[in-house]
């Protein structure tokens, strides 16, 4: 079997940065269309919180965490920025 070819730099393949994390799954579809009417390139992703946990996060059963391209983090930033405020008051955003 013949072994797959990789083009470009290995090195610099794969470096998604967070950008936001939420528990709310409305918000975190919010800045998904957001970033997708922007041409962004993102993934969301689901991470379960623990049971004994839950008490930390108001009884939220699982993150929503939104990742970008680094080379791209800030024009993601510029695009959540367009969000209401209490929508954006939701999000928990990284500073990469």
């Amino acid at each position: 079997m013949a072994q797959a070819k990789i083009l470009g730099n290995i090195a610099e393949i794969d470096h998604d940065v967070e950008l936001c994390r939420t528990t709310s799954e409305r918000i975190s579809e919010h800045a998904a269309r957001l970033l997708m009417e922007n041409r962004i390139p993102f993934t969301r992703n689901l991470i379960r919180i623990p049971f004994f946990q839950r008490e930390k996060y108001r009884g939220a059963s699982r993150f929503y965490i939104i990742r970008t391209n680094r080379n791209r983090y800030g024009q993601a930033r510029r695009a959540l920025d367009q969000l209401e405020l209490p929508f954006r008051e939701r999000l928990l955003l990284s500073n990469y």
